[in-house]
């Protein structure tokens, strides 16, 4: 993850493999992070808008810009509904 901005607490997401039709279904959803499908979310916040990479590793890829909340911590996903490292729910 990368900071973009300390003061609006924004920060853009590594790279997914999501198809950019689903990518703006989650814009306005929110985004968590799990360091093990089992355990609750290390950091997470409001998905604000997403981009598809055009260079480097990840080109075709799709980062999403987020806002980050305490809120977002601690929460758990659950075991069910997971593939490729993530789980989308709309």
């Amino acid at each position: 993850m990368k900071m973009l901005s300390k003061e609006k607490a924004e920060w853009e997401s590594g790279w997914w493999s999501v198809a950019p039709t689903t990518a703006e279904k989650l814009v306005g959803g929110h985004i968590y992070f799990h360091k093990a499908k089992a355990k609750p979310s290390f950091f997470g916040g409001v998905i604000l808008s997403y981009r598809v990479e055009t260079e480097g590793e990840w080109p075709g890829r799709i980062i999403f810009k987020f806002r980050s909340g305490q809120e977002f911590k601690a929460i758990k996903a659950g075991t069910t509904g997971w593939g490729m490292e993530k789980k989308i729910v709309l």
